[in-house]
C-alpha cells in the first residue's frame, strides 16, 4: 500500500509505505505502537511505526516495523495526513492503547488527535539514548564511564523502583555546574515506566537490541540522500533484507555510491565506505564477533590488498605492515589483534609453528584462560584454610575462612551457567552488594 503527494515540479513530496507483511503485524499486535523519527538531509524527516508491545512471534527487529512514511512537511497538516494514512491502512488503530515516542516529537496534539482512545507516553529507548549521549559528553574517565553506562543499561533492562533510585542518585552525583546538565528526573517517573515493567529481563534485552538495530539502519538508508521514490524503494529493500544495503554489489549500494559519491575525494569515499563496514559489521554480528571482525578489518586498513580476477573467483593478497614480538615468553605483539584482546594473534602463532613450539598458559591474560576464575577461588579457600591451621583461632580468621568460601562459592555459580542465569544471579548479587555495602560507583564485584 502506498500514498504519495506530488510537488510543484512532479516529483513525490511525500509518501506513506506499508507492505502485506507489516499491516498483518499490526493487526496481530496493535496495541502499543512506537513512533520513532529520523532526520535527512534537506530538512527531511522519516517517521517509522513498530509495534511495541512484547511479541516473542517475531524474529527480527525488522519484524516489528509496520508503516514508513515521509511528510511533506513536519506542519500539524502535514502530519495529520501522515497519519491519516496510517489509519486508512490499518482498520486495528482503533484498538491502540499505547503510543511511545520520543523526547521532542513534532506537532504532538497531532498525534493524539489521530488516535483518541490511546494514550501518548516518552519511549524508554528514546530516554535512555538521550541519556547515554550526555553521558558520552561528559568524557568522563574510561571505567568510571563504562560503569556508569553498564547500570543505565542494568535499569533498562531490570526497571526496579529500587535500581531506577540507585541509578539516579549516581547520575546527580555526576552532575556539576561546569558540566552539561543530564535529565535524569524521568528515571523517577513511575508513568514512564509502567509499560516497560511487564517485560522480563530477557524480553526487555531484546525489544531494545531490536530498536537499535532497526534504527539505526532505517537511518542509515535514510540519511543516503537520495530522491523520495529513490529512497522509499530503498527502504522498502532494507526491511526485506537488513544486509542488501551492505553488499556492495545490492541496487541500494550502487544507487547510492552514484548519487553521493560522485565529485568526493578518493580519500574521502575511503572513509566513508569504510564507516559503513564498521556499521554494517556493528549491526549483523554479536559483539565478540563484531570485535574480531573489526580487529581483522584493522589490519586491512593498514595494509596493501593485491587483488586478481579469475573466472570465477578472486584472488586477494594482504600485504600487512611489519609487527614486532616481544622474544621474551612470546605474549606480546605490535598488531591491533595483540594489543585489543591480549590473545596470540598471526604473527605470535608463526612464531610458535617456526620454532616448533606449543601455546603456554602464560602467554595470553588469565580470563582467556580455561577455569581460571574456579582454580584460582580454590587456591584462595586453600591459602585461608592454611593461614587458619598454622594460626591460633581469632575472630578476625575465622571471618576470613568464610569469607573464602563464599567467594569460591559466587565465582562458581556466576562462571559456571548459562548467559541469562549469569544476568540474573549477577543482578541479584549486585542489589544485595549495593543495598549491604554502598553506592554503585564504589562496590567492585
Amino acid at each position: 500500500l502506498v500514498t504519495y503527494e506530488l510537488g510543484a515540479g512532479g516529483s513525490m513530496a511525500s509518501v506513506s509505505f506499508q507492505s502485506a507483511a507489516m499491516g498483518s503485524v499490526f493487526a496481530r499486535f496493535p496495541r502499543a505502537l512506537l513512533v520513532h523519527r529520523a532526520t535527512g538531509p534537506a530538512g527531511r524527516a522519516l517517521y517509522v511505526f513498530l509495534v511495541a508491545e512484547p511479541a516473542p512471534t517475531l524474529q527480527g527487529g525488522m519484524t516489528r516495523v509496520v508503516h514508513l512514511a515521509v511528510p511533506r512537511d513536519e506542519s500539524a497538516g502535514s502530519l495529520a495526513r501522515m497519519y491519516g494514512a496510517f489509519r486508512a491502512f490499518n482498520p486495528a488503530w482503533a484498538e491502540t492503547r499505547l503510543l511511545l515516542v520520543g523526547p521532542g516529537l513534532p506537532q504532538q496534539p497531532a498525534l493524539a488527535q489521530a488516535f483518541p482512545t490511546a494514550e501518548v507516553q516518552l519511549s524508554i529507548f528514546h530516554l535512555c539514548k538521550r541519556l547515554q549521549q550526555q553521558i558520552q559528553q561528559l568524557a568522563l574517565e574510561g571505567r568510571t564511564e563504562r560503569l556508569i553506562l553498564a547500570a543505565l543499561s542494568d535499569t533498562m533492562c531490570a526497571a526496579t523502583e529500587s535500581s531506577r533510585r540507585k541509578t539516579h542518585a549516581l547520575l546527580r552525583d555526576l552532575m556539576m555546574p561546569d558540566l552539561p546538565q543530564l535529565h535524569i528526573h524521568w528515571l523517577l517517573d513511575d508513568e514512564i515506566w509502567a509499560a516497560h515493567r511487564e517485560r522480563s529481563w530477557g524480553q526487555s534485552s531484546d525489544y531494545f537490541r531490536d530498536l537499535e538495530l532497526v534504527t539505526q539502519g532505517l537511518s542509515q538508508v535514510f540519511s543516503a540522500g537520495l530522491s523520495l521514490e529513490s529512497c522509499i524503494t530503498s527502504l522498502a529493500q532494507h526491511y526485506q533484507n537488513p544486509q542488501s544495503l551492505l553488499h556492495p554489489s545490492s541496487p541500494v549500494a550502487k544507487l547510492e555510491a552514484m548519487e553521493n559519491l560522485e565529485g568526493d575525494s578518493e580519500e574521502e569515499i575511503n572513509r566513508r565506505t569504510e564507516e559503513c563496514i564498521k556499521q554494517s559489521l556493528s549491526d549483523i554480528c554479536t559483539d565478540p564477533a563484531a570485535q574480531l571482525c573489526l580487529s581483522e578489518f584493522a589490519v586491512v586498513q593498514k595494509s596493501v590488498q593485491l587483488i586478481g580476477t579469475g573466472e570465477d573467483a578472486l584472488s586477494i593478497q594482504v600485504l600487512e605492515d611489519a609487527h614486532r614480538v616481544d622474544l621474551k615468553g612470546l605474549s606480546s605483539c605490535t598488531c591491533h589483534f595483540n594489543q585489543v584482546f591480549q590473545l596470540p594473534c598471526r604473527h605470535i602463532l608463526a612464531v610458535l609453528n617456526s620454532d616448533r613450539k606449543t601455546l603456554q598458559p602464560e602467554m595470553l591474560s588469565r580470563q582467556w584462560q580455561k577455569g581460571c576464575d574456579a582454580c584460582q577461588a580454590g587456591q584462595d579457600s586453600a591459602d585461608g584454610l592454611l593461614e587458619v591451621l598454622k594460626s591460633s583461632w581469632n575472630e578476625s580468621l575465622d571471618k576470613s575462612l568464610v569469607a573464602s568460601f563464599l567467594t569460591a562459592e559466587i565465582s562458581r555459580l556466576l562462571t559456571h551457567c548459562s548467559g541469562e542465569e549469569f544476568e540474573h544471579r549477577y543482578r541479584t548479587l549486585r542489589e544485595l552488594a549495593d543495598s549491604w555495602i554502598g553506592p554503585y560507583v564504589k562496590v567492585k564485584l
